[in-house]
């Protein structure tokens, strides 16, 4: 037997002692606190790794995946035992009822509450239900904890490193996050029930594994009873000589609760050289004795039988392997448990799997009385109860694969569609990510608009955002009448055209506008403002007299206890002895004594709601430009507002590209978007025109550094540049070539998913909603609120 075995079967050695309860079959016998298990006379530690985008990957970057994972199981230490686990569990309907739907208020939103709870709940129920979790478990034998833990905090950062290569997140698990996987595992159903303090545990003398241990314990032949549920434990028997790297993606592909486990024990290279050197010999020397045979009996052609010669060519492969390819010897046990609620499910699944496994050419088995040593070893403790091992090569290891697709479901997360692939649903918190900016991107009809309104429906409908503000910006007027129907008394729609009563006071400035200099800041915006009003642009003479004039604008105006208009700044370019000033003067005279003087007077908006919709669909195409200007600069003062009073801002910006014509007001804008991000703001940009964008150096910038973007359908040299910039695969870039009208890519900070958003149509949301012609209340539909 080889030296690596020999050592570990003297170490798994343990006298064994009937279990007399339930909690004598859990093979723990002492936890930390910090997640480090001693299981027989091993410690144990697991960390828990996040899933990447293998799938959807080109061919190229999956073979760069498979690289580093090969590399990843190449740096595992040869005195330990690693373990990686699959964990499928599915969701909770409690739970899930609990953590995502939103709870009535009883107002006159709970009617739209309930049609959103009911489009949520169908599509959970559509939904594969299943949430994949992923650990890798390290164990060896050490002297005592101390060393253990030093050994631990070494390995652990080598494979947090390793796992951040393959841009995948690994992180250590405590004693009550591990204790938590076996409790749900053990107790499904009541995943809910879970609490466990150590502290408090010690100070009552209870013991650990009462917490998570099922009630009861039946053992059979090839199957175990855990509680009122049914479990059974399968082994890889025999192995295919080709394997498709998908093998372990459809083997845990089922909607059921299951483990997948591999065993992997590396074998220190020489040790495995020389074992393989002596399997060559002895075939050589078999060889070497037929040919022997057959020339004392005068036969001198025979060939070498076809066995003998395999057996020669794979030995020599495998020595090749090992000194030229860097390649190592690893002894692995892949073992899988899976569990059903009846005794005839069980068998239907364990058919299901074993299909799965024929398939591929490879055989599963059931472990015949050996069915709770299985479970142990399938279950990320640490332990290894079963021999059936398998002598492979790291690359014929790295086939089994783990990753599959990346999921998004963070805890009181926003629901923004399904995964195009695992069908999960996407539960996104932007609390969650470096910076809170987002974009939503695609042509006309892709389903920007209804995106962006179902985000503001869920901000409008649930507690847990009563208190937020929404400010939005909207060139089309697509958004007053949804936030009017949800806001009611709590929303204005500003319907800003020349000549209306709405107007907005363009000099407005609150206590602690701007990065720093308030006035500096605000002579920049009169700057974009008149480079928008006349196209000539901006000279450097016109810069002095703009910033001379605004700076004493202020300071006469708080005299006299009122707040700054554009009509005082004209007055005061009049006053200038230089000719530019009075150019200057001339180009205001339309938005401050002239007829478009909507912006030029002291506003009449009520901007004290917590629901302002600026409407500037009637300002036609000339003013629009200055229009987002003003609009913008007066979202900035409430964020500065709202910022100081504690409270959180969402702001929405249609047709962002027209921001970037001039170059004024782009740098004034990108100055807006850093100040959202730093006063508590949530921004979203959403714009048709992304050529317009990345033409734009400081757009480009904005929208390569926000953490959450919506990527829908898109025009062909759009996605040529943006695969560029945000660097997407081709394979990624096809789910938003050609797509249907709510399908795309969702990049949410690392991760990039492909989503598919379907609303129900018969709904007073959608109605609300939608914007395509001859629908909803743009089709001139009756919506009642």
């Amino acid at each position: 037997m080889i030296k690596t075995l020999k050592t570990m079967s003297k170490q798994d050695k343990e006298r064994y002692t009937v279990p007399r309860k339930v909690q004598d079959v859990i093979p723990v016998r002492r936890i930390w606190q910090d997640g480090i298990f001693l299981t027989g006379n091993k410690f144990s530690k697991t960390y828990q790794f996040s899933d990447i985008n293998y799938l959807v990957a080109s061919r190229e970057d999956k073979e760069s995946m498979f690289l580093i994972y090969s590399e990843l199981l190449n740096s595992l230490d040869s005195g330990a035992v690693t373990k990686i686990t699959i964990n499928n569990r599915r969701t909770n309907k409690a739970n899930f009822e609990n953590s995502i739907l939103m709870p009535m208020q009883e107002d006159f939103r709970d009617e739209y509450r309930r049609e959103y709870n009911q489009m949520l709940l169908d599509k959970a129920t559509g939904a594969n239900g299943i949430t994949q979790e992923k650990y890798i478990t390290i164990s060896v034998v050490k002297k005592d904890i101390e060393e253990a833990r030093a050994y631990f905090s070494r390995v652990g950062a080598d494979l947090i490193s390793h796992f951040a290569a393959l841009g995948s997140k690994c992180v250590e698990l405590d004693a009550s996050e591990r204790l938590r996987i076996l409790h749900d595992f053990y107790r499904q159903g009541e995943e809910a029930e879970f609490s466990f303090d150590l502290a408090a545990m010690a100070k009552r003398g209870h013991d650990f594994k009462d917490y998570i241990c099922p009630d009861s314990m039946e053992k059979n032949s090839d199957y175990v009873k855990l509680g009122d549920k049914f479990c059974r434990v399968l082994f890889l028997k025999d192995f295919a000589s080709y394997i498709k790297d998908n093998m372990v993606t459809e083997l845990t592909d089922f909607n059921r609760n299951l483990m997948f486990s591999i065993d992997v024990v590396p074998v220190p290279t020489d040790e495995a050289v020389r074992e393989v050197e002596n399997r060559l010999l002895g075939v050589e020397t078999n060889i070497t004795n037929w040919q022997r045979r057959q020339n004392a009996n005068n036969n001198f052609s025979a060939v070498v039988p076809y066995d003998m010669e395999l057996q020669r060519k794979e030995s020599k492969e495998f020595l090749d392997d090992l000194t030229t390819r860097d390649q190592r010897m690893m002894f692995a046990v892949i073992t899988l448990a899976i569990t059903a609620d009846t005794k005839e499910q069980l068998d239907s699944d364990t058919e299901a799997v074993l299909s799965v496994a024929r398939k591929h050419m490879c055989q599963l088995a059931v472990l015949k009385f050996q069915q709770l040593d299985g479970l142990n070893t399938a279950l990320p403790i640490g332990v290894r109860k079963i021999n059936a091992f398998r002598t492979l090569t790291t690359e014929s290891l790295a086939v089994f694969i783990p990753f599959k697709v990346q999921e998004i479901q963070d805890k009181g997360g926003i629901y923004f569609g399904e995964n195009a692939i695992s069908h999960n649903l996407i539960m996104c918190n932007k609390a969650n990510l470096l910076n809170q900016s987002a974009f939503y991107l695609g042509v006309p009809g892709a389903g920007k608009s209804f995106a962006v309104k179902e985000l503001i429906a869920f901000l409008m409908l649930h507690p847990n955002y009563a208190n937020d503000e929404i400010l939005i910006c909207d060139p089309e007027g697509e958004f007053g009448a949804l936030v009017k129907a949800l806001g009611r008394e709590k929303a204005t729609v500003a319907h800003l055209v020349a000549g209306g009563k709405d107007k907005l006071n363009s000099m407005y400035m609150v206590e602690g506008y701007g990065e720093q200099n308030p006035i500096v800041e605000k002579s920049q915006f009169v700057m974009s403002l008149i480079e928008q009003i006349d196209k000539r642009g901006v000279g450097p003479q016109h810069k002095s007299i703009i910033d001379r004039c605004t700076a004493l604008v202020y300071p006469e105006a708080e005299k006299e206890g009122r707040a700054a208009t554009l009509c005082d700044l004209r007055n005061k370019l009049l006053e200038q002895p230089e000719e530019k000033a009075k150019e200057i003067a001339l180009s205001l005279e339309l938005y401050t004594t002239g007829s478009l003087d909507i912006f030029g007077r002291e506003s009449t908006v009520d901007l004290s709601k917590p629901y302002v919709v600026f409407d500037i669909h009637g300002l036609g195409e000339q003013l629009k430009p200055a229009g987002s200007l003003v609009i913008t600069d007066t979202i900035l003062n409430r964020v500065t507002l709202n910022w100081k009073r504690g409270k959180r801002t969402h702001v929405f910006i249609d047709e962002f590209h027209v921001m970037f014509e001039n170059e004024q007001s782009g740098i004034f804008f990108n100055s807006a978007w850093r100040q959202f991000r730093k006063r508590g703001a949530y921004p979203t940009a959403i714009t048709q025109n992304v050529e317009y964008l990345l033409d734009s150096v400081q757009a480009s910038t904005m929208l390569s550094n926000s953490e959450f973007i919506v990527m829908l359908n898109q025009a062909a040299s759009d996605r040529e540049k943006l695969s560029k910039l945000l660097n997407i695969s081709k394979e990624q870039m096809s789910y938003v070539t050609n797509a249907d009208a709510g399908c795309g890519l969702i990049r949410y900070g690392s991760a990039l998913v492909p989503f598919v958003n379907r609303f129900p149509r018969n709904t007073k949301l959608y109605a609300l909603m939608t914007t395509k012609p001859g629908e909803g209340v743009f089709g001139g539909e009756e919506v009642l609120v």
